[in-house]
C-alpha cells in the first residue's frame, strides 16, 4: 500500500546523501528572535561591527547560517544544457557549497550518474533582504548552477502566514516574496537555471495530498510533542511559568507543516518528483520542530535499519544570537546606515587576531572568498586565498584597521549593483517601497482583521456525522428526529449532514486511515438513511467542501487558531487532547460551519463540548443545538455501569434479527420496577409510533396497548406487565422498524463496506 507521504518522499534513501549549507536561513526579514542585522541593499553602503556584537555572534549583515534543505533528485533533466565541467569539478564546487556532506561517497556517485541535477532550499518572505540571504545565498546558488544543477525555490508564502508575517496577509507577503527575487536578481543570481515555485500555487493546486499528508502528521505526533517544537515560535506551549506567551492553536498546524516546505522540490506533488529531505538542524527549537518530520518519514515508508533523523550539528557563524528587538537594533550596523557612519563602527569594532570566532573574518571566508576566483587587495597587497589573508592577519602584517577597510569595500562593491537596479528599474523601486510601507516606524505590522461574515441567506443547520464502527441507534434516533424538528420550525431552511473524513482522519478516529474512515460515515450513511433521515436533508463530504476552495478554508481555520489558546482548545477537549491533529479538527469544525454560512449546529454526544468553539468564533451568531440522546439508554443494570460498554449493552443502528433479540433478551428489566433499560425503550417507542402492542394470553390479561408512558410505567412498577412480556414486544417493534435498514445492509455497495469496517476492526485489535 502507497504510504500517505509518497508525493513528496518517493525518492530512494541513497540519493539524498548531499547534505549542505545553502548560505542562509530559510526565513528573511526581521525578528525579535534572531538578531540579524538588516543591510540594504538599495540605499546605504556597509560599514561592520560595532563594540556591542558579542564574541560569538552574527556579525553584520550575515545571519548566523543554517542547515536548509538544499536535496539532490535523481530525474536527470533533458532540457538542461549538461555542465562543461569534469565530474571532478561539479563535486568539488557542490561540496564546497555545504560545511558538511553526510556521506561523501554518495554525493559523488550521483554527480557521476547524473548530469542535471534537481536542487531545493525554501524561504519565507517576510522582510529586508539581508547579506547572507542576499549575496551569499546568489553566491552558492550559481556554484550549484555552474555545477550541471536546476535550482528549485519553494518559495513559502503559506507558512509566512502562519507565522503572522507582514500582518499575516497573503497578498503582502507574496510583494516581499517578489522584492526578495529582484534583490538576487540584481545580486547576480543564474535565473536561467532557477525556478521558483509559491507555495500558496502549489499547495492550492495539489491540495488533497498535502493537506491529508498535514492531517496526517497530525494524527500521528502528540500534543507534548508539538510543544515542545513551540520553543522555536517563542511561545511557552502552555507552561506560564516559563515566561513566554501562550500558545495560539495555529501554531500547532504550522509545526505539522514543515514536511511540506522541505520535500517539495520538483514539477509538482502530481508527479511525484520530491525527495525525502534530511534536515540539519541547527539548534534545539528547531531541532524539535524538524523531529516531527524526521520521525514522520520514518514511521511512514523506513525500512529496517534505516535511519530516517539526523541530530542537529553546531557549525561557526551560529552561536551567540542576541535575543530580543533591542539587540537587534544595536548589535551592529543596520540598514538606516550611512557612509558618515561607518568610519566610527569601524574603529569600535575590536577583534583579537588570534580569536577564531572572529565575524569579520568569517565575513571575508564566507561572502568575499565564497566567489570562484575572488582576490582581495588589502593594505597594497592582493590575497587569492581566504587562508593567506588570515595568516596575514595573524602573524600582524595586516591590522585590524586594514583589514576592515578591506572588508567595506568589498562588501560595498557587491551592493552596488543591488542598489543601482533598485533605483533605476521602476518595478523594483515599487516593489521596495511597498515593502518599506509594511513596516512603518519599525514596526511589524497588526494582523488583518477578518471579514465578517456575510449573513445567511435562510437558516442552516449544520450536523457533523460521526465516525464509528457502529452507530448507536440511540445516536441515530436523535438526528432523526432533529432534522425533522428543524425542518419544521423552519419551512424555508435546510439541514447539511456533513461527513467529516479529514477531521476523522486528524483525530485518529477509527484506525485513522482514510479508506476505513470514508467506508464507515458512507455506510453509517446509507443506513440512516433507509432508518427515516429525511430527503430534504443534504449530505456533504467535508472533503469536497475544503476542495472547492482550499485557500479560504484553511485561511478560516488559521483565524481560528489565532484567536483561541492551545490550553483553551485542550479545555473544550476536557483538559486533554491525545494527538496534534485533534487541535487542529477543532480548527477545521469551526471553517466547516464557516463556509457552510450555517446559523445552527445540532450536536450530539460525539461532539463533546468541542462546538463550544463555533459559538464563540462567530459570537454566538451560530446556535448550538444539543440533540435529546438518551431515549435508549444502555441495556446494562444501571447502577452497575460496566466500562467500557460490552458489545451486547447497547442497540446499533446495523444491529441484525439475531443481534436484537439477543440484546433484547439480556437487557437489565427486574419485576415490580418502574423505571430501567427495557422499560426506556419501550417509551421510546410508544412516543415514535404512538404506541406499543403487548401481546399475550387471556389467562395472563389478554392483550394491551400502551399509549401513554404513565400507564406502561404504573403497570410495571405493580407487576401488572412481566418484563418477559415487554420484552417481547420491544424486540417485535424494532425488528419491524429496522427491516427497512437490515434490507440495505444486504445491498452488494453496503457488504463491500461492511467487509471493510470488519477487517478496520480486526486491524485495530491486533494493535492493542
Amino acid at each position: 500500500m502507497q504510504s500517505p507521504l509518497h508525493p513528496f518522499l518517493c525518492l530512494s534513501r541513497s540519493l539524498c546523501a548531499l547534505l549542505v549549507m545553502i548560505g542562509a536561513p530559510s526565513r528573511c526579514g526581521t525578528s525579535h528572535r534572531y538578531s540579524r542585522i538588516l543591510l540594504s541593499f538599495t540605499t546605504f553602503p556597509f560599514s561592520p561591527l560595532p563594540r556591542s556584537v558579542p564574541r560569538r555572534c552574527c556579525f553584520p549583515g550575515l545571519r548566523p547560517l543554517r542547515r536548509s534543505t538544499l536535496c539532490t533528485f535523481s530525474r536527470s533533466m533533458a532540457d538542461q544544457t549538461p555542465s562543461p565541467l569534469s565530474n571532478d569539478e561539479r563535486y568539488a564546487l557542490l561540496r564546497s557549497v555545504g560545511e558538511e556532506c553526510i556521506q561523501e561517497g554518495e554525493l559523488r556517485n550521483l554527480v557521476e550518474k547524473k548530469p542535471g541535477i534537481r536542487c531545493y532550499d525554501g524561504f519565507e518572505p517576510s522582510g529586508r533582504m539581508h547579506i547572507a540571504q542576499g549575496i551569499f545565498k546568489s553566491v552558492n546558488v550559481n556554484k550549484c548552477t555552474t555545477s550541471g544543477c536546476l535550482f528549485v525555490f519553494w518559495v513559502a508564502d503559506w507558512f509566512a502566514l502562519m507565522n503572522d508575517k507582514v500582518g499575516g496577509e497573503l497578498e503582502k507577503i507574496r510583494i516581499v516574496g517578489k522584492y526578495l527575487i529582484e534583490v538576487w536578481t540584481a545580486a547576480g543570481m543564474d535565473m536561467d537555471k532557477v525556478e521558483f515555485l509559491w507555495a500558496s500555487d502549489e499547495i492550492t493546486q495539489h491540495a488533497a495530498p498535502y493537506w491529508k499528508t498535514v492531517l496526517d502528521i497530525g494524527r500521528r505526533n502528540t500534543i507534548a510533542r508539538i510543544k515542545k517544537c513551540c520553543a522555536i515560535m517563542g511561545k511557552s506551549g502552555g507552561h506560564a511559568h516559563r515566561g513566554a506567551d501562550p500558545v495560539p492553536a495555529h501554531a500547532v498546524l504550522r509545526h505539522l507543516l514543515p514536511p511540506g516546505r522541505h520535500l517539495p522540490a520538483g514539477p509538482g506533488p502530481a508527479q511525484g518528483e520530491h525527495a525525502r529531505a534530511r534536515v540539519l538542524r541547527p539548534d534545539r527549537p528547531q531541532a524539535e520542530a524538524g523531529d516531527t518530520l524526521a520521525s514522520y518519514a520514518g514511521r511512514a515508508q523506513a525500512g529496517p535499519g534505516q535511519d530516517e533523523q539526523e541530530r542537529p550539528r553546531q557549525r561557526h557563524l551560529h552561536g551567540g544570537r542576541r535575543r530580543g528587538r533591542g539587540a537587534q537594533d544595536h548589535a551592529g550596523v543596520l540598514a538606516r546606515a550611512s557612509r558618515s557612519r561607518r568610519a566610527p563602527s569601524t574603529r569600535t569594532a575590536r577583534r583579537s587576531p588570534t580569536d577564531d570566532k572572529n565575524p569579520v573574518l568569517d565575513y571575508y571566508q564566507c561572502v568575499v572568498f565564497a566567489r570562484p576566483g575572488a582576490t582581495t587587495a588589502i593594505g597594497g597587497r592582493t590575497f587569492a586565498a581566504y587562508a593567506d589573508m588570515e595568516a596575514a592577519y595573524v602573524s600582524g602584517e595586516l591590522s585590524e584597521e586594514e583589514l576592515k577597510r578591506g572588508l567595506v569595500h568589498e562588501v560595498n562593491a557587491l551592493l552596488e549593483p543591488v542598489r543601482q537596479h533598485f533605483a533605476t528599474n521602476a518595478e523594483a523601486k515599487q516593489l521596495l517601497e511597498l515593502v518599506k510601507s509594511f513596516r512603518k516606524g519599525g514596526e511589524a505590522p497588526p494582523l488583518a482583521e477578518e471579514k465578517p461574515r456575510e449573513a445567511p441567506a435562510r437558516p442552516l443547520a449544520c450536523l457533523f456525522f460521526p465516525a464509528t464502527f457502529k452507530l448507536p441507534l440511540d445516536t441515530a434516533a436523535a438526528v432523526v428526529a432533529g432534522a425533522k424538528r428543524f425542518l419544521a420550525e423552519h419551512p424555508d431552511g435546510e439541514v447539511v449532514l456533513l461527513l467529516p473524513q479529514w477531521m476523522a482522519v486528524a483525530c485518529d478516529e477509527l484506525t485513522g486511515d482514510e479508506k476505513d474512515v470514508k467506508a464507515a460515515l458512507a455506510y453509517n450513511v446509507a443506513l440512516l438513511r433507509e432508518y427515516g433521515l429525511p430527503a430534504a436533508v443534504r449530505v456533504e463530504e467535508e472533503e469536497a467542501l475544503v476542495l472547492a476552495d482550499p485557500n479560504t478554508f484553511w485561511y478560516t481555520a488559521i483565524n481560528v487558531g489565532r484567536k483561541n489558546t492551545l490550553a483553551h482548545v485542550e479545555e473544550v477537549h476536557g483538559g486533554e487532547v491525545k494527538n496534534a491533529g485533534q487541535v487542529v479538527a477543532a480548527m477545521m469544525r469551526v471553517a466547516d460551519v464557516v463556509l457552510l454560512n450555517a446559523t445552527h449546529v445540532l450536536s450530539t454526544s460525539f461532539d463533546g463540548n468541542v462546538n463550544q468553539l463555533v459559538s464563540e468564533y462567530t459570537n454566538s451568531a451560530v446556535a448550538i443545538e444539543a440533540l435529546p440522546e438518551g431515549a435508549l439508554p444502555p441495556l446494562h443494570r444501571p447502577d452497575v455501569a460496566p466500562t467500557p460498554l460490552g458489545a451486547d449493552d447497547v442497540l446499533h443502528l446495523d444491529d441484525t434479527d439475531m443481534d436484537i433479540r439477543r440484546k433484547i433478551k439480556k437487557a437489565y428489566s427486574a419485576p415490580n420496577e418502574r423505571s430501567n433499560p427495557v422499560i426506556a425503550v419501550a417509551v421510546a417507542l410508544i412516543q415514535l409510533c404512538g404506541s406499543l402492542q403487548v401481546e399475550r394470553g387471556e389467562a395472563n390479561g389478554g392483550n394491551v396497548d400502551y399509549t401513554e408512558e404513565s400507564a406502561l410505567r404504573e403497570d410495571c412498577g405493580s407487576g401488572a406487565l412481566h418484563p418477559g412480556d415487554l420484552k417481547a414486544a420491544v424486540v417485535k417493534v424494532l425488528l419491524e422498524r429496522s427491516a427497512s435498514t437490515r434490507a440495505a445492509m444486504a445491498t452488494p455497495d453496503n457488504k463491500k463496506l461492511s467487509q471493510t469496517l470488519r477487517n478496520a476492526e480486526k486491524k485495530l485489535s491486533k494493535k492493542k
